[in-house]
């Protein structure tokens, strides 16, 4: 039953509303639908999602109910296609702590939506299987809440909202005499019921009880057979424990079920001790990889909507292949980078097989640096936000042995401006800064695609022109130095900086084969055009 696609038993009818709908229009849909929950759409795609929670706080705070919906609705809409299977989308609400998953076609249109509830009917024949009683989860419950008949109603969404819990015992001499639930504060918001009135007049009585050695599998029966999604804990006095919610059922059917989860947290450690940035998880179908959970820095760098989509939606393709297929030979990948946009990335990750079968194969566990910064902050000078020393010169190293292969030539130019320490001296170094950066963007405008520049130290820059003689590079060079001549540029208190500056070229292979003879014969070219009279280009 877990491969049974969701298209095949999601629920459609009183689920949606649009969103210029009322918050009223909206709550008496919800008391109607008995799911506590109502999709908003727009165009027939969901855009938000109000569940009896939501209502509560609204309740509490007093909100007017005339307002429109979707203005409060502030949930992500977590959503899957049709053609996903109950399993899946089990492992979904799991993975996401969510009680219910929203059902699209493949246009993102509005399908329905299923419920753990509808989940765990449709795996019910696997939990038979499970030995696990509720004794066992006890522990994992929260401590048991409660108010007494007398207590109003506003007070019931004060506990609620304080202790962010869908249910509340009602306790008389700490005997449970009914329970009340967000269900309940529902239907009596549709009916207009004042906050003011006592609990004791709209809790739900008789309970549902059960001791700690009853098998989870018949909590199960009863909250199908019942359509409710608690039920109260009671010791051998019949004094209450807990409350059991479905969510409950769900974490520890979890546990049992799935092999993989267990192994999840397993391998915890392992993913602390890579210290992610960013982490994501994707299901391998078979046919395609789908992400299935990303944490807080991911969803805040990709978005939300890379939830149940294809992992190539938000990584390049030809990285993914990459990727996948390396995680798929040696189960682990270590400090890949690519780039996405403007952006560049580190990833590490690992992949899991799943036991058992079913449309799941395994899963990967990803985990992405961003390193731009890194990046930039190793290859670009802070001031003039240009290439730094180092880069140019690795990038030197590699132009030569590219020029080697391929017989080609190419051209270096070492610049240096002339008399800067004057504009320093008189105008000041905060004017001297201003002057390199304009200097730059100069160069950084006029040079060609294939050129680089970097600066080299303090005033002196270099240029390096890919697949250039030396005569084309003189004509470049000297069409940059008539710019640089014509060059104003403004600096503090409202003055002009007149600057020029001098040029040494060199070309490979002519005036040398290393990285050493071309830079001495640049500078010496430099050293040339400085004693010609400054402003000059020598080659």
């Amino acid at each position: 039953m877990v491969n049974l696609l969701l298209s095949e038993i999601a629920e459609y009818e009183n689920l949606s509303i649009q969103g210029d709908a009322s918050l009223r229009d909206l709550i008496k849909l919800m008391s109607t639908n008995h799911k506590g929950v109502v999709i908003i759409l727009e165009n027939d795609q969901p855009i938000g999602i109000l569940t009896e929670r939501d209502v509560v706080r609204i309740l509490h705070e007093g909100i007017d109910l005339d307002e429109r919906a979707d203005s409060h609705s502030k949930k992500t809409v977590v959503s899957t296609q049709g053609d996903r299977t109950v399993g899946y989308a089990l492992n979904l609400t799991i993975d996401n702590k969510i009680r219910r998953v929203v059902v699209t076609d493949t246009d993102n249109n509005f399908m329905g939506l299923v419920t753990q509830q509808d989940l765990l009917k449709h795996v019910e024949e696997d939990f038979y299987r499970l030995t696990i009683k509720v004794k066992h989860i006890l522990k994992e419950s929260r401590k048991l809440i409660s108010v007494s008949p007398v207590d109003s109603l506003s007070t019931v969404l004060k506990v609620m909202i304080e202790n962010n819990i869908s249910a509340i015992a009602v306790l008389q001499d700490n005997i449970a005499v009914g329970i009340i639930t967000e269900k309940d504060i529902l239907q009596l918001a549709a009916d207009n019921i004042p906050i003011q009135n006592k609990v004791g007049a709209y809790m739900s009585n008789p309970l549902d009880t059960a001791h700690p050695d009853t098998p989870l599998v018949e909590i199960v029966e009863v909250m199908n057979l019942k359509n409710i999604r608690r039920v109260l804990i009671v010791d051998k006095n019949d004094l209450p424990l807990t409350i059991i919610t479905i969510r409950d059922v769900v974490k520890n059917l979890e546990g049992d079920y799935s092999k993989f989860l267990e192994r999840k947290l397993n391998n915890a450690k392992q993913i602390l001790n890579l210290l992610p940035e960013m982490m994501i998880e994707v299901v391998d179908t078979g046919k395609e990889q789908l992400v299935v959970w990303a944490n807080n820095k991911a969803i805040n760098m990709f978005g939300n909507n890379i939830i149940d989509k294809p992992v190539m939606n938000f990584l390049p393709k030809k990285n993914w292949d990459y990727i996948y297929i390396t995680l798929m030979t040696v189960n682990k990948i270590e400090n890949i980078k690519f780039k996405k946009g403007d952006r560049i990335y580190e990833l590490s990750g690992f992949f899991l097989k799943t036991d058992g079968g079913g449309a799941e194969k395994g899963r990967f566990q990803l985990i992405m640096r961003d390193i731009t910064e890194e990046i930039r902050m190793s290859t670009v000078d802070t001031l003039t936000n240009i290439y730094n020393k180092r880069f140019i010169n690795e990038f030197l190293i590699k132009e030569i042995e590219r020029s080697k292969r391929l017989d080609n030539r190419f051209s270096i130019v070492i610049c240096d401006m002339d008399d800067f320490k004057k504009i320093n001296d008189t105008l000041g170094h905060l004017s001297g800064d201003m002057v390199l950066k304009s200097f730059s963007e100069l160069i950084a405008q006029m040079i060609r695609s294939q050129d680089v520049v970097g600066r080299y130290g303090g005033d002196e820059f270099m240029l390096i022109l890919p697949e250039t003689d030396r005569e084309t590079a003189l004509h470049i060079i000297d069409r940059l130095r008539d710019n640089i001549e014509k060059m104003e540029v403004s600096v503090l208190k409202n003055k002009k900086a007149k600057i020029t500056a001098s040029f040494g070229i060199a070309t490979f292979p002519e005036d040398g084969t290393s990285s050493d003879d071309l830079l001495i014969a640049s500078d010496e070219r430099l050293y040339k055009a400085k004693s010609l009279g400054k402003n000059t280009v020598a080659n």
